[in-house]
């Protein structure tokens, strides 16, 4: 009973948490369920050890790496243009953790890096961009990104902590009407310009232009004060990631976890189903599957 008890509380702390730290939030009933919530017990080393400060926007200054980055912007702008313009910036069908982002053509990418597993297509077709990220250890993960007109990102949180978010305008609309919005501040996107933020606060990003909104994503390692929490850090990166490894034309490449995507992606589909046919019921089902799992795993422990 004592291990049910201390699961109970965590995960009440945990979404005090969430709640607390961000200026705006979601509805209570998608805070229980909300993975954002799971996450915080596992991100708080990093926020604990951390070199930067806890804020949602962190300064280029803490990073004089990506200086590098900044001076190439217009050569790896180029390179993503080309890309766009030959289709390659397209929808990841195999990509099970971004697949929200994919629906009505909206969100659309060309990954570069992630963490060291191939990407054979992009050294293939971003040669320069490959160069200049290879300079940048710290850079985990790397992708074009286009944001489509007219479409738009809903509030969302990431669920990592030990990296943080660098992103770089490359061509934009240029206009107040796209923006990012991190913990209620807005940071309307300019070619040439960059933000770094923790994803791990609520953000959503629009594009209510007419233009296509394309921007190099990458993300960064949080500098720890423990290189063992670091490193530890690091390599589930890297295995999660792998486990969810896609390439952008070659679908060998794509890891296992994406091959279960379309399981999982049909469970959600009928979960939603759920939701709208009647969402007081489906609340009651989700607190109760909560319940058990508190209670199965308080089970398994004592």
């Amino acid at each position: 009973m004592i291990v049910i008890i201390f699961f109970v509380l965590a995960y009440v702390a945990s979404i005090i948490f969430v709640r607390v730290r961000n200026k705006k939030h979601f509805t209570l009933s998608r805070q229980l369920s909300d993975f954002s919530t799971f996450m915080v017990p596992f991100n708080i080393p990093a926020y604990v050890l951390s070199k930067v400060p806890l804020t949602s926007r962190i300064e280029q200054t803490y990073f004089p790496e990506l200086k590098l980055i900044e001076d190439n912007w217009e050569e790896i702008r180029d390179e993503a243009l080309l890309l766009y313009q030959q289709g390659h910036i397209a929808i990841k069908e195999d990509d099970l953790p971004g697949s929200s982002f994919y629906k009505d053509n909206r969100w659309t990418s060309f990954y570069l890096k992630i963490y060291n597993n191939e990407i054979p297509s992009a050294y293939k077709l971003a040669p320069k961009t490959m160069a200049l990220i290879a300079q940048v250890p710290s850079m985990r993960m790397a992708l074009f990104a286009c944001l489509n007109p007219g479409k738009k990102l809903g509030s969302h949180h990431d669920p990592f902590a030990y990296t943080l978010r660098y992103s770089l305008g490359l061509s934009t609309p240029n206009h107040k009407d796209c923006s990012l919005v991190v913990n209620g501040e807005n940071y309307q996107w300019t070619d040439g310009e960059s933000i770094i933020f923790d994803e791990t606060y609520q953000h959503s990003a629009h594009n209510d232009t007419e233009v296509p909104r394309i921007i190099l994503m990458t993300d960064i390692d949080r500098p720890l004060k423990s290189a063992l929490v670091q490193k530890m850090y690091y390599w589930f990166g890297f295995w999660f990631n792998r486990f969810f490894s896609v390439d952008n034309l070659d679908k060998k490449y794509t890891g296992f976890g994406n091959k279960l995507g379309k399981g999982l992606n049909a469970y959600k589909a009928v979960m939603k189903k759920f939701k709208h046919w009647n969402k007081k019921l489906y609340t009651a089902t989700k607190l109760t599957l909560l319940a058990i799992v508190f209670y199965g795993i308080g089970s398994l422990l004592v």
